[in-house]
């Protein structure tokens, strides 16, 4: 007897379980730990019906990474707030993401594992990742419109992007190891990479105020102590 054919609704639904029991697997016990096997035995289904879903791993774990880069950005997204002026928002993006692997280290590897296939071989990863992309250069974008900073929107969410995740990959590999931490470091790069962009060289103090750094031939207004 011939087996019924699944509704695409069915077939989506079994693609999903399987590239959840295989990030739970991940998570738990890292990515080698993932078999179609284990799958199958976790699931309770024929090992040989998985490779109706996914071809080989590879295929799973762009499912897998694609999820975890939706989660990521609605994590980011979810710390956002009504009423924010543009170079606020700026910044709790930028924080976001520092919130996102520290709480997430584990979730974060996955998502940017070296070895792996290029994410345009799977075009629902490559979209979900430029989704995340671009939220973070919409960002940039509106400090620009508003003045805030100048240039060119894409390479300088590519530089924000390159320099943050620069420092998030040394912390969830363990390797800030001369003498500073993630907090320390954070603002720092924020204040740089502003000041890099912003007229009249105006960079950002760890509390979000506004500094102005010396021209040649003048002198910085003294910051206002903390109390």
């Amino acid at each position: 007897m011939a087996r019924p054919s699944l509704t695409a609704d069915e077939r989506s639904d079994m693609r999903q379980r399987i590239a959840d029991a295989a990030f739970e697997i991940c998570i738990a016990q890292g990515p080698e730990a993932v078999s179609f096997r284990g799958l199958a035995d976790a699931l309770g289904i024929s090992h040989t019906l998985i490779y109706r879903y996914f071809e080989n791993k590879d295929a799973l774990f762009a499912q897998v990474r694609r999820d975890a880069v939706r989660r990521f950005e609605a994590f980011v997204r979810s710390r956002e707030r009504e009423g924010q002026s543009q170079m606020e928002h700026l910044r709790t993006v930028f924080d976001a993401y520092i919130e996102y692997v520290r709480t997430y280290p584990s979730e974060y590897l996955l998502i940017l594992a070296p070895e792996q296939p290029p994410p345009d071989r799977y075009p629902e990863l490559l979209a979900a990742r430029q989704s995340l992309f671009d939220h973070a250069m919409g960002a940039v974008q509106a400090c620009i419109d508003a003045g805030h900073i100048k240039g060119d929107a894409r390479p300088i969410a590519h530089s924000f992007w390159v320099g943050l995740h620069g420092l998030m990959t040394l912390y969830v590999a363990g390797q800030l190891v001369h003498g500073c931490t993630l907090d320390e470091l954070a603002p720092l790069l924020l204040n740089l990479l502003l000041g890099a962009v912003a007229p009249q060289h105006v960079a950002t103090t760890p509390a979000g105020s506004r500094r102005t750094v010396a021209r040649s031939g003048t002198k910085a207004a003294p910051a206002a102590r903390r109390r």
